[in-house]
């Protein structure tokens, strides 16, 4: 069983071994700076030994005393149970001793030889698992008298006591302060790593379809602007799945309503509750129903293509002008049947051409205009201007339907969004002015819409025109 790691445990565990890890450089640094430091001082103190001892010799030797008498003062002097003292002759033998340790060091002739060469030697030696340090130097006369004494020793044992107790201090120090740091870490991981639980807990719940909750945003940082990102994430997902939600009641009902009415047709028809000379009329309201279903599953196939990205475009040069009147001319039935009157009008004399993909831009202009004539009141007029301005096209179509409400005008691109809720009319499903919008994109075009409630809505398109050398 794999066991998953959090993001808590993550930053305790990062933050606390590189605290640990930062210590021990830190540590290691200063304990090696303070032996560098320890060596210098027990160095100093050696050489002020050494030059006592000198001093010692040449007052002993000025004055004229015996050797038990300078034997005598050397050890008086020698009050350091910590410190031995011995002096070598010229021919390195060992003349005097001053230690109280019961087994007097042994001191390698060679440091005893490169002395009396005149090279001092300071270095640490072990000792039955000791360290000791030892200056081997020449003892200098300065008066006429010549010193039978060449050599002086001087040994510390004090610096593995005095060392071992730093450590100690450090290693208490290393403690106390990595427990004050792993608590202090700990907080501080808790701190960072909560907003990220919580909001990993708030994105399970919009994993199941639960929008409702929100992340609590408790600073501008990045984690602040994370939850701020999920909070939009969760409405705009929540608008998606209620467009979703109404989506599949409306085209539920777009469907089922032309198949019911074709069902019923079809039966009445072969049970001869449709007499034979109405028949034909009812084939027309039959084949009408069909064509309704035809043009919701091709809506269907192109927003599922276009979400795909399987939509292209193949622009050409052709005459946007008769392809509005084409338009114009499929749409008579219904526009005697409602009553309405559509007016073309243009800036031009001739007829416009404009740079574009003509079977996606019948799709839109045949998108536009059936909402215009849908929504326009019976004799009521639609408006379909085309001008030329520079080297644009611009085709707007304008109706004089209910509109649209301002706050609205915002959403009417997005997918299954439809303004008539109540779905009072049976028109669209929401998704015409989405693919509208893609093809437009596509073109890299612009569409611009005007509405005001109550007194109509109106489409604006802006289109490369086509050159005159094409148009010819």
């Amino acid at each position: 069983m794999r066991i998953r790691s959090s993001i808590f445990t993550k930053l305790f565990s990062t933050y606390v071994l590189s605290s640990i890890a930062a210590f021990l450089i830190f540590s290691t640094v200063l304990y090696v700076l303070f032996q560098q430091d320890l060596k210098g001082d027990f160095l100093s103190t050696l050489h002020a030994q050494h030059e006592q001892v000198e001093r010692t010799l040449q007052l002993a030797y000025e004055e004229g005393q015996n050797k038990e008498a300078i034997i005598s003062t050397l050890g008086f002097n020698n009050d350091n149970s910590h410190k031995n003292i011995y002096l070598y002759g010229e021919n390195g033998e060992l003349l005097h001793l001053f230690s109280d340790s019961e087994e007097p060091l042994h001191i390698e002739q060679e440091f005893i030889e490169q002395a009396l060469s005149g090279n001092p030697v300071n270095e640490f030696v072990n000792e039955k698992g000791h360290r000791i340090f030892l200056m081997v130097s020449p003892i200098e006369s300065n008066t006429l008298v010549e010193f039978q004494e060449k050599v002086l020793v001087i040994a510390l044992h004090g610096y593995d006591s005095v060392a071992k107790s730093i450590k100690g201090m450090f290693m208490l120090a290393g403690l106390i302060t990595t427990i004050v740091a792993t608590c202090f870490l700990f907080l501080v991981s808790k701190k960072l790593s909560a907003p990220l639980q919580t909001m990993n807990v708030v994105a399970m719940e919009y994993a199941r379809g639960n929008f409702d909750r929100k992340v609590k945003v408790a600073g501008d940082d990045e984690i602040g602007q994370l939850g701020e990102t999920l909070n939009h994430m969760a409405s705009e997902l929540a608008s998606l799945d209620n467009m979703r939600k109404e989506f599949v009641a409306n085209v539920s009902h777009d469907m089922r309503s032309p198949l019911t009415s074709i069902n019923g047709f079809v039966g009445a028809m072969l049970d001869g509750t449709i007499p034979q000379q109405d028949q034909k009329r009812y084939l027309h309201l039959m084949k009408d129903e069909t064509e309704r279903l035809i043009k919701l599953v091709n809506d269907l196939l192109d927003i599922a293509r276009i979400e795909a990205g399987q939509v292209s475009i193949q622009p050409q040069n052709y005459n946007i002008s008769e392809q509005i009147r084409k338009l114009m001319a499929k749409l008579e039935p219904q526009l005697t049947k409602q009553k309405l009157e559509i007016e073309i009008q243009s800036n031009q004399d001739d007829d416009l051409y404009v740079f574009a993909d003509k079977d996606r831009f019948d799709q839109v202009l045949g998108n536009l205009i059936e909402n215009a004539v849908h929504f326009s009141p019976q004799k009521g007029i639609v408006t379909v201007r085309v001008l030329g301005i520079g080297r644009e096209v611009s085709i707007s179509i304008e109706d004089q339907g209910p509109g649209i409400p301002r706050e609205e005008l915002s959403h009417i691109w997005d997918r299954f969004f439809k303004v008539d809720k109540a779905r009072s009319q049976k028109v669209g499903t929401g998704i015409g002015l989405s693919i509208v919008k893609h093809i437009i994109d596509l073109h890299g075009a612009r569409i611009d819409v005007e509405s005001e409630v109550g007194n109509g809505t109106t489409f604006s398109i802006t289109l490369p025109m086509a050159s005159k050398i094409a148009k010819e």
